[in-house]
Parts: structure tokens; sequence; C-alpha cells
């Protein structure tokens, strides 16, 4: 009789990205501001990922992630993995389970195809009422990730959610499919989510601009759903995609004003050209219209240049201006107010119809 003894194969990364720029608004809440911001390029977060081979082509893997306002060193939301926290297991053939805090599938095949994946919140939509900026995160959630077939990948999502009187408050579900071939990418998603109680459900409700229906620190009983689709096509050094989505809060309860499904209907297209292997700019417009109990227009213009120091530093400039018409809710959902213009998800909106930003920044991935 022989018998042998197998060493599993374990690995640890540690990585992250910090994020620092100087921006400046000619109205931020009714004034004009000159700031310093984390995250303007990209999250700033560390984090931990490793796996443990356990036989057969059989994996555990595991992910913890941090984010931080490095201007403060401030945790984000209060949570020491407020980014992801999940655990699961892998196999090549058969695709990645994994449970905890995650993205949704919309954010893993569908966001890295639009504009917010070249200028980052200066070329997403006003207040992020669409998720393509990545502020929604799933709580209590099982994620499914298929094997890429022939370009071809899918990803499932089910968020538990439950709440102390209430075991379905909270609850989500996702969808999500892309296809690649050569240089065109199509991408398509779903998400629906039960944000009973803001911060506690399954998603939390984190924007601070008057775009979305309770926007400030008013408790939100409601649902959300949120449908988006993107191409994107890469021909040598130009990169060029388009994407729509339709957004949708439902309240549970009356708050006045909001007191029925507000929609969100948004297009946008955005282009990157790379100059040479140290420098590229892009382009971005996002058109956002809401309808219901309030109805707003917002058009948005972005630009943006990165000139590349290293493989993990890089300083980068962009520009935004939104212009908004219309009407949309105070923070507490009880009175309709004027729209104010909005740039992505930076900071509050202008009290005015018009918002304008320049920021200047660095990024460092290590």
């Amino acid at each position: 009789m022989v018998s042998s003894l197998a060493h599993a194969q374990s690995s640890v990364t540690l990585y992250g990205t910090l994020d620092e720029a100087v921006a400046y608004y000619n109205n931020a809440g009714g004034h004009s501001v000159v700031e310093m911001q984390s995250g303007d390029n990209a999250a700033s977060y560390w984090g931990l990922k490793g796996s443990e081979d356990l036989g057969g082509g059989l994996k555990t893997v595991f992910t913890l992630e941090s984010s931080f306002n490095i201007t403060n060193g401030q945790l984000s939301g209060n949570r020491i993995f407020a980014h992801q926290s999940f655990v699961g297991i892998a196999k090549d053939s058969l695709g990645t389970l994994t449970m905890g805090r995650q993205f949704d599938p919309t954010v893993d095949l569908v966001q890295p195809i639009t504009g917010d994946a070249i200028g980052g919140p200066v070329f997403t939509t006003p207040g992020d009422a669409d998720n393509n900026d990545d502020t929604v995160w799933i709580n209590s959630s099982v994620k499914y990730a298929s094997p890429t077939y022939a370009g071809f990948q899918y990803e499932l999502m089910y968020g538990f959610g439950g709440l102390a009187g209430n075991t379905t408050g909270g609850q989500s579900y996702s969808a999500a499919a892309a296809y690649n071939n050569g240089g065109l990418t199509l991408a398509t998603g779903y998400l629906f989510s039960k944000n009973d109680v803001n911060g506690n459900g399954a998603a939390d409700l984190t924007q601070n601009n008057s775009v979305t229906p309770l926007y400030d620190s008013t408790p939100m009983f409601g649902s959300r759903q949120i449908f988006q689709a993107a191409a994107q096509y890469v021909i040598g050094s130009l990169t060029a995609n388009v994407r729509y989505s339709n957004a949708q809060y439902k309240p549970y309860t009356n708050y006045g004003a909001f007191n029925r499904t507000e929609t969100f209907n948004i297009g946008a297209a955005a282009m990157q050209y790379q100059f040479n292997p140290a420098f590229s700019a892009g382009l971005s417009y996002v058109y956002t219209r809401s309808s219901g109990a309030s109805s707003a227009t917002y058009n948005t213009l972005g630009a943006n240049g990165i000139y590349t120091l290293s493989k993990r530093t890089s300083l980068y400039a962009a520009a935004g201006y939104s212009h908004a018409s219309g009407t949309t809710f105070s923070a507490d959902g009880s009175a309709i107010v004027a729209a104010g213009g909005t740039i992505g998800d930076l900071t509050s909106s202008s009290s005015n119809r018009t918002q304008a930003t320049a920021i200047l920044g660095i990024t460092h991935k290590f």
C-alpha cells in the first residue's frame, strides 16, 4: 500500500488604490467651494484577497476591501470592510460562487464599458441615480459568476436582506450578461433592491445631492429597480461607448411630494483616445430625464486627461458642466423644489440651474 500527502497551495495579496484631488465648484449648495476630495478618479481603498487550492481544480477564494477618505482617514459608512467582503468557492470550468457584501452583477459586467470607467464620477449620472458609479452594495448576498464561453459571461445574485420584524426587508436580486468579440463588447443587467431602512437594508443610499428622492438622512422605505445596457468598441487607440439605463424609485409610504414612483431615463456617450503610452484624454455627454411626482432634465458634459508617471502612479485633470431644468424633491421628499445643476455624485447640487467643476488629482495603486 502506498499513500501520499497533498499540501494545499494558498496565496494572499495586499493591494489598493489611493486617490486624492483638489476640486473647485462654482456652486455647491449655494456657494463656491475649493476643497480636497478623495476618490474622484478612483475609489480610495485597500484590500486583501486570496485563495486556497482544494484539489481537482477547486479553490476557496476571499476578498476583504476597506474604503476610506484619504483626506481625513475616515472609514466609509463606519464599516471596516465597506467596499467588499466575501468568501466563496471557484473552479475554472464551473464558475465562482461567493457570499457576503458585494457589488451587484451590473457593476461587474456593465459599468466597465461605460463612461464612468473612463472618467470617473465626472462622466457618470447626476446623483448616480442608476448606480453607474457603483454606489450600491448588496449585503447578505450570494453571487454566481459563470466561466466565459466563447466571449459570453453572465452573473446572478440574490440578497437575503432581513430586518427585525420584516424578514423580506432589504431583499435584492440582480442579473447581468456580457459578450466580447474582438474590439466589441455588449452588456446588459438588472437590479431590484428593497431598501426598507436606509443603510440597514440590502443596499446603501449615500448620495448628498438633490437628484434622487430622499437623498439626505431620511430613511428610505421603498424600492429601486435599475435596468442598464451598454456597448463599447475599441479600435486602435480609440475607445468609444454608449449606454442607456432606466431607474425607478418606488416609495412604500407617502412622503408628501414623493408619493409615487419616480422614473429616470438616462442616455450617455463617452470616448477616450490614447495619444501615447503616457497620455490619454476623454469626453462624455450624459442626458438624464426624471418623471413622476417631479420632472427634471439634466445635461452634463465631462472632459478629462490622464498622464501616467509609472505603472502605478498617474496624474489627472477633469472638468464638468451640468445644466438642470424642471423640478426635483426636497431632502425629506415632502416638497417639490427647483432642480439644481449636478455633476455626477461628487458634491451637493447647485442652488441654481448650473454647476461647473475643475479637478486636479493623483492616483497611486499598490
